[in-house]
């Protein structure tokens, strides 16, 4: 499939994600969940695999992260940003510390 029409693919999948959100009033982690599902979606599009957009992964689990965290009141400590440099540092570098990446990966 082309990349416009991927684009479409996940600009669609984004707009329905967000009248969900402004239907259900569930604003965050909500707007994370419709970002990473269109991620994926776009993904899928292009004819790759799902596992392969590490992005909407990771922004799919930041939003279960904070789903399980508001039903269990764990904020007590502000763990969180030190959570989001963690996977920041794994979405640069994951390739190279697997040794599936070169050294001009962040060229």
């Amino acid at each position: 499939m082309s990349e416009k029409r991927a684009g479409e693919i996940f600009g669609g999948t984004f707009l329905i994600g967000l009248a969900v959100i402004f239907l259900t009033g569930w604003w965050w982690p909500g707007i994370l969940y419709a970002l990473g599902a269109a991620m994926i979606v776009r993904t899928v599009a292009q004819g790759k695999a799902w596992t392969e957009e590490r992005g909407g992964l990771a922004v799919l689990g930041i939003g279960v992260l904070i789903s399980l965290a508001e039903a269990v009141n764990i904020f007590d400590f502000n763990w969180f940003p030190i959570l989001l440099i963690g996977i920041g540092l794994y979405l640069l570098f994951g390739n190279r510390i697997r040794g599936g990446g070169s050294r001009n990966d962040l060229v």
